[in-house]
């Protein structure tokens, strides 16, 4: 596992790439913290709630675009701008607050932050097989990313807790911006990689062409079997996800009485267990058993909340919320290696762009859906109903599951299908054309 550890920082632009994306997840995760509290001393929860509602169907429907941005032009430079921008909104997001702008001013700031931050993942999914060709090294980047984020939105709570307590609002948006500042430093010093030449040139296209190059993404995943499944998979989880996020508060203060700090120690738990599960799937990468991670995964999701519904108790809770970070973090790591294998390098960012765009939208209709399964089954049948979907699709579609990952772990180059490439005339194949990445080929030293 350490070995593996070594081989996911091995190079100088990878160990860029990771301290960019734990600076960024810091601020990130410290400026949402901050906002929830500056909302709620404006407007109580409904401000609160005002503020996650109005980012979340902007964010889903930007993210095929961002996807196109990062197809279309260098990965690294798409990252860097994204990491810069959000820097600048913070810093405007500080100084309105310093000034005493309308509410109404910020809920417009954290609308085009979170609309700018759609960019990052699919811009660093795409990169990273760039940065790390070989299989092994590539999967063991992903899971130590996916470890990272974890890592950042505890540090990033926390963080984001202590400078609103002591500085104010203000001051906690300033000290986030700062962080995407060091994050934009940290990618400034990675090389560029080559532009994508299969979009490159084609500013004079009309406008229906071009937004038909935005939905390829989407196109590709609806042609191709396996992309359907994984991304059907990745969006049931982040629609349970959704529920989740309401369950958390309703198991604090409801089901086993922790109180309002007992909402901030189960999210602190789940992020612990997103820690462990980076470690778990290096630990799976090691004995050659990805293909497990993803089944996995799904159950570890589930079958915690099926336990604390049968046996609620405050130990229960932190362990059941552990156990789904666990879970969270495997299906994390397994679903990116698989999407950047099962997509042709042409329209990769693409699909994580709709990846990305499943993610704001399902995690919000989750999150909307909550509430009255909580109303119409109480909060133990609530736990019950969500804790069983996930279970049931791994157990429905396990074999295929398992099926996808040799394409991402068997050490032979990306057999990306003709339905998961481009749907143009000439398009670059994958596999053997000009410019194509040599997915087994040994990583370049640092």
């Amino acid at each position: 596992m350490f070995r593996l550890a070594r081989e996911a920082l091995a190079t100088r632009d990878l160990r860029k790439l990771q301290l960019a994306s734990l600076a960024a997840g810091i601020g990130g995760w410290a400026f949402m913290v901050s906002l929830a509290v500056h909302a709620y001393a404006v407007g109580g929860a409904a401000a609160v709630g005002l503020a996650a509602l109005v980012r979340m169907a902007p964010a889903g429907l930007a993210a095929p675009l961002t996807g196109l941005a990062a197809d279309r032009f260098s990965r690294r430079d798409v990252l860097l701008a994204a990491t810069l921008l959000r820097a600048l909104i913070l810093a405007l997001a500080a100084l309105a607050v310093a000034l005493d702008a309308p509410f109404a001013l910020l809920l417009v700031l954290a609308t085009l932050f979170t609309v700018v931050a759609t960019a990052h993942k699919p811009a660093q999914g795409a990169l990273l097989p760039h940065l790390a060709p070989s299989t092994t090294r590539q999967a063991a980047s992903n899971a130590l990313w996916t470890a990272i984020d974890n890592g950042a939105f505890v540090a990033g709570a926390m963080v984001g807790g202590v400078l609103v307590a002591t500085v104010g609002a203000a001051g906690a948006f300033a000290g986030a911006a700062l962080a995407f500042a060091a994050a934009a430093l940290a990618l400034a010093q990675i090389k560029r990689e080559p532009t994508n030449s299969r979009l490159a040139g084609t500013s004079w296209r009309s406008r229906d062409e071009r937004a038909g190059d935005a939905l390829e993404g989407l196109r590709v995943v609806a042609r191709d079997p396996k992309l359907r499944l994984l991304v059907g998979v990745l969006s049931a989880s982040t629609f349970i996800e959704g529920m989740v996020d309401v369950l958390v508060v309703v198991v604090a203060l409801k089901l086993v009485a922790l109180g309002d700090a007992g909402v901030g120690w189960l999210n602190a738990s789940w992020g612990i267990g997103g820690l462990l599960g980076g470690a778990v799937a290096l630990k799976l990468i090691a004995h050659d058993r990805l293909r497990h991670a993803l089944p996995a995964g799904g159950l570890l999701i589930g079958a915690p909340l099926l336990a604390l519904a049968v046996l609620p108790s405050a130990i229960a809770a932190h362990v059941a919320l552990t156990i789904l970070g666990v879970g969270y973090a495997l299906t994390e790591s397994a679903g990116i290696t698989l999407m950047q294998r099962l997509a042709c390098d042409d329209v990769r960012a693409r699909a994580f762009g709709v990846v990305e765009s499943s993610y704001w939208l399902t995690t919000g209709a989750g999150a909307m859906l909550a509430p009255a399964i909580v109303a119409l089954a109480g909060p133990r049948g609530a736990l019950a109903l969500v804790g069983v979907a996930l279970p049931v699709i791994v157990l429905a579609r396990g074999a295929a599951l398992r099926r996808l990952a040799p394409v991402a772990t068997g050490g032979r180059p990306a057999a990306a299908s003709a339905a998961a490439r481009p749907d143009r005339a000439g398009a670059r194949s994958p596999v053997g054309a000009p410019g194509a990445l040599p997915v087994t080929q040994p990583a370049r030293p640092s």
